[in-house]
């Protein structure tokens, strides 16, 4: 609904009243001054898109993005090693998380690649013996991935830096899409007379110490130290937003014209930093891409990035995108599961791959389970059913007011021996919050095969009952309330091993 206002407002530049907003666009005639001002204002809450001037018209405003003081920034520094068995190996890793000149987290973790790599590393014997120490790569890829959250990962080559940590996460089906900016490429902007070839190099032109032997412990300061001197800079140059910086760093290219599509910079920086999927239409309304993101404001931003290694099939992209929609999802799963049944309904011919792109691989023993996952909405939770040979079930439930006895009939449905197919009870009930009961078997195998890869990657940071170490369905029901009642449970990851 606040994108078909904010389509209005860019075709009224004078502006409009709440009571116009609610007869042209949403529709409703008759409606008081203020109630009209009431739904508006909650229409568009929270959308910097949008602003009231001294008259009560309702504008788009101008600029927009994140102040920096509002960001969230993790500066990164890492150590890699040249290994016989790969090119390069990470193993060790710093990161400091600050807001606002303020440090709010540190992260400091060896990685021991594995005894026959690390008997081929040649580091000063003190800091091998630190990493013969360390943690495995699994444990250290879940822990930045949850430490750098939605931030804005800051370093002196990150994008090579990423680059290592992704190739890391990846063997775990996990990755990292966070907005990055590149001390490397701010030098180049900001002080274009410094011929730098290292951060050391930057690091004497400040004074600074510099570093004889790589440690991250030591050199995440002086990255620290850099960039508290370069948003000085930033700030007198008059930058006032992460999104301004973001292109700013960039070498000089051809800026994307927002003149070629039905939404503008405005659009994008509003867009809610949570997972969920999009779809990109062409000018004839056609859904020619469907995407997932856990952070859905930096990955579909990240098309629109004017950045000077922009791949082939960017581009194509952008040539025939006209607008975009997008549609908030509670977790990673449930983006997941949404953009493969969209991908099934639309088939866009941009998506390179119509089928199950996540790898099914690694399952474990895990068969019969349930996973409980925040919802989109605070209120909720999503809780998702799969019994091995079965269509995979989700069913939403209101934290404050659940209704136990679906939950219960849904155990005896898959789990507890009741019939599993015909005329159920689950299908008797034909419950509306139930989804997928009518699946092609090809869609059917595709949804299970992306919940166990996922669940299978990430099991030791979820919510999750298996069913076939719980004995009884009374059991599985107490675990059922335990986690529906706590409420941590939408917030916090937590683990029960039965």
């Amino acid at each position: 609904m606040r994108d078909k206002i904010y389509a209005y407002l860019k075709s009224h530049n004078g502006g409009a009243t709440s009571h116009e907003l609610v007869e042209q666009v949403l529709k409703i005639k008759g409606a008081s001054p203020g109630i009209s001002e009431t739904l508006i204002q909650t229409a568009v809450a929270g959308d910097r898109r949008f602003a009231v001037d001294e008259h009560r018209l309702w504008k788009i405003a101008e600029g927009g993005g994140t102040p920096f003081p509002e960001a969230e920034f993790v500066l990164l520094s890492l150590v890699t090693v040249d290994t016989a068995e790969r090119s390069k190996t990470v193993v060790e890793v710093s990161a400091q998380k600050i807001k606002n000149d303020t440090t709010i987290g540190r992260l400091h973790v060896c990685i021991n690649p594995g005894l026959s790599a690390v008997s081929a590393i040649h580091l000063p014997p003190d800091f091998v013996q630190e990493i013969k120490d360390g943690v495995s790569g699994e444990n250290a890829a879940c822990s930045l991935g949850d430490f750098f959250g939605d931030a804005v990962l800051v370093g002196y080559d990150i994008s090579s830096a990423i680059h290592q940590i992704n190739k890391m996460l990846n063997t775990f089906d996990r990755t990292i899409e966070n907005e990055s900016l590149c001390l490397h490429h701010l030098t180049k902007k900001l002080m274009p007379a410094l011929h730098q070839k290292s951060l050391n190099d930057v690091a004497a032109h400040f004074k600074l110490p510099t570093l004889d032997v790589r440690r991250t412990e030591r050199e995440i300061n002086i990255v620290a130290d850099i960039f508290s001197r370069y948003k000085e800079l930033l700030k007198e140059k008059g930058f006032k937003t992460v999104e301004e910086v973001l292109e700013f760093q960039y070498p000089l290219i051809e800026y994307i014209d927002f003149s070629n599509y039905a939404f503008d910079k405005g659009f994008l920086w509003a867009i809610p930093q949570m997972p969920g999927v999009y779809k990109m239409k062409d000018k004839h309304g056609e859904v020619i891409y469907v995407g997932k993101a856990k952070n859905l404001r930096t990955r579909v931003g990240s098309y629109f990035w004017n950045t000077p290694d922009r791949l082939q099939k960017i581009t194509d992209l952008l040539r025939n995108v006209y607008s975009i929609e997008y549609e908030v999802a509670g977790s990673e799963l449930s983006a997941m599961l949404t953009e493969y049944r969209l991908i099934q309904r639309y088939r866009p011919r941009l998506n390179q791959q119509l089928e199950v792109h996540e790898r099914p691989a690694r399952y474990g023993k895990l068969r019969n389970f349930i996973v409980i996952l925040p919802s989109s909405s605070e209120k909720n939770l999503e809780l998702f059913f799969a019994r091995e040979g079965l269509p995979l079930k989700q069913y939403e439930v209101l934290k404050d007011a659940v209704d136990f006895s679906t939950v219960e009939r849904i155990l005896d449905t898959l789990y507890c021996g009741a019939e599993t197919h015909g005329n159920s009870p689950m299908h008797a009930n034909a419950d509306e919050n139930f989804q997928n009961d009518c699946l092609p078997d090809r869609m059917e195998s595709g949804e299970r095969d992306i919940v166990l890869s996922w669940l299978e990657a990430n099991k030791d940071h979820v919510n999750y009952i298996n069913l076939d170490a719980v004995c009884t369905k009374e059991a599985c029901m107490n675990l059922v309330k335990d986690y529906i009642r706590d409420e941590e449970t939408p917030r916090k990851k937590h683990f029960r091993p039965k």
